[in-house]
């Protein structure tokens, strides 16, 4: 039996940003790319103008989707200039042929409270007409207001961080009527957690098209270890069920082999480097700020790269980059010498470390990490900052690779043009180069400048066209497929990969060949 992937969260129209695909066509075109059966579909115009013209807007972009994409009713408060009211809301959404009703009180310039907006809810939890919004324009407080007032009430709340998944636990463990998708909810291991803790049924398939790569959240269920039904019913079918309708007709992935293999949950047969990885001590679950990291140790993280076919792991513990540069590197070591696939970066935070000179000399020279990693948002020391002078004059010597945070560093690309200028040996990762169009412009033009200079991609927004975008402007040999896991479940870091509309020899450089070359280079073996 076919799987159906069917979207709860896709809009089409205007989404802002001149290389974003916001065409009703578009989102078609990546829908069949990547195997995508069906979608809700809202428009991207709703979010800044009166929702009735949105929603009657909308009608013309579902005629070129017929079968395949169904309608989200924008709701709003009458007061807001909102002509249909709470009493006829359910019967001209039945008359128009929409599933599911959306709102976007952030946007709109409203409160979703119980006062402004109750009667609306009643209206659809009388009907059973799920509602859908997004964690960026309801909060967690305010999403509270309506699952405790309408207990029939199926909210479906997409968008939500990573961040928050202790939240989202919490919220389902009260509250029945709330369901959820991950296309920014990427919690390592989270959705194995949830599977467990609360049955399939209160998870559903969503993408964020076309802000987001579809591939990225096709590619969590795919790797997902849970039974085939299981997986169904997140894909498609809990949806259909919320919607009150037929799973819509199933599609085939008209993409390459890697595209493929993906889509059947097989490991990539090409060669996969993660190259950037923050495994976390042994029966640890968090992170700094306690960020919840389930099964992020090197064993569970081993047994999902070998589920998704990954071959190597550069990793940096999560201790090292948020606490103890010390102890963490003792973690790095133990790892490399349990794992062959593991290569250690380096840190050192010179505001305890007394010997910079030491910490360099027994982990680079002595243990032969191959890798040095900087994240300035806990040091707050530039990059160039002096006291690093002994470590990146090794790094050039011995052909380290180095992996650079941008975070909280307005001086970011001048330092990384100067560092990469005097030392030419050093290959240089700018880190989270794909989080955005302009970010992905910006360390696109230092990467065309300085032969050493690489981009690694990994970030929660997997923009959908960002890799694209990279492989266009002559980057594929430069670009890194990384995940940061498990800060971030590394399954959609791949599938963001593995079904970009790129060719297959470009998803092999980024998926494994850049890194390879890198390593092979290095002195340090």
């Amino acid at each position: 039996m076919s799987i159906v992937y069917f979207d709860s969260n896709v809009s089409a129209g205007i989404s802002g940003g001149d290389k974003i695909k916001w065409r009703t066509e578009d989102i078609l075109a990546a829908m069949d790319r990547v195997g995508i059966g069906a979608a809700l579909l809202y428009g991207g115009w709703l979010r800044t103008r009166n929702p009735e013209i949105g929603n009657d807007r909308l009608l013309d972009e579902l005629e070129k989707g017929k079968g395949r994409l169904f309608g989200c009713y924008a709701i709003a408060p009458e007061a807001y200039g909102f002509s249909v009211s709470s009493d006829e809301l359910v019967k001209v959404i039945r008359s128009m042929g929409m599933k599911a009703a959306v709102m976007f009180p952030r946007s709109n310039g409203y409160s979703p409270d119980e006062k402004t907006m109750g009667t609306y809810y009643s209206a659809l939890e009388k009907e059973n007409i799920p509602l859908i919004v997004d964690g960026a324009e309801m909060n967690w407080y305010e999403l509270e207001e309506v699952l405790s007032n309408h207990a029939s009430l199926n909210v479906i709340y997409v968008g939500a961080s990573w961040a928050f998944a202790i939240n989202l636990i919490a919220y389902m463990k009260k509250y029945p009527n709330l369901y959820t998708d991950l296309s920014s909810m990427q919690a390592n291991y989270l959705i194995e957690a949830l599977v467990k803790e609360f049955g399939a049924e209160r998870i559903v398939f969503g993408t964020g098209l076309p802000m987001k790569s579809p591939g990225a959240a096709r590619a969590f269920i795919d790797y997902a270890m849970i039974t085939e039904e299981e997986k169904r019913m997140i894909a498609g079918e809990n949806l259909a069920r919320l919607c009150g309708m037929e799973l819509p007709a199933p599609a085939e992935v008209k993409c390459d082999y890697i595209a493929k293999e993906a889509s059947e949950g097989k490991p990539l047969s090409d060669l996969v480097l993660d190259s950037h990885a923050h495994f976390i001590d042994d029966n640890d679950q968090c992170g700094g700020g306690v960020i919840l990291m389930l099964n992020g140790d090197l064993e569970h993280m081993a047994l999902l790269s070998e589920k998704m076919g990954v071959d190597g792991y550069c990793v940096a513990p999560w201790l090292a980059i948020w606490t103890d540069s010390e102890a963490g590197n003792e973690i790095t070591l133990k790892m490399a010498r349990r794992d062959s696939r593991v290569y250690p970066y380096l840190l050192i935070d010179p505001n305890y470390v007394e010997d910079v000179k030491a910490e360099v000399d027994k982990y680079q020279l002595g243990e032969k990490f191959p890798g040095m990693k900087m994240f300035r948002s806990r040091i707050q020391r530039r990059y160039n900052d002096p006291v690093f002078d002994y470590w990146w004059k090794v790094a050039n010597e011995k052909r380290i690779y180095a992996l650079l945070d941008s975070g909280s560093y307005p001086e970011y690309l001048s330092d990384m043009a100067e560092l990469a200028e005097k030392y030419p040996e050093v290959s240089i990762f700018l880190d989270h180069a794909g989080r955005d169009f302009a970010t992905a412009e910006a360390y696109a033009a230092l990467a065309k400048k300085y032969e050493n200079v690489y981009l690694q991609l990994t970030y929660t927004s997997v923009p959908e066209g960002v890799i694209e975008y990279l492989c266009k402007e002559g980057l594929a040999h430069k670009t890194m497929y990384g995940t940061d896991a498990p800060m971030r479940d590394p399954r959609p870091q791949m599938g963001w990969v593995a079904y970009a509309d790129i060719s297959v020899e470009d998803k092999r450089l980024i998926l494994g060949g850049n890194m390879k070359r890198v390593l092979d280079r290095g002195l340090i073996k």
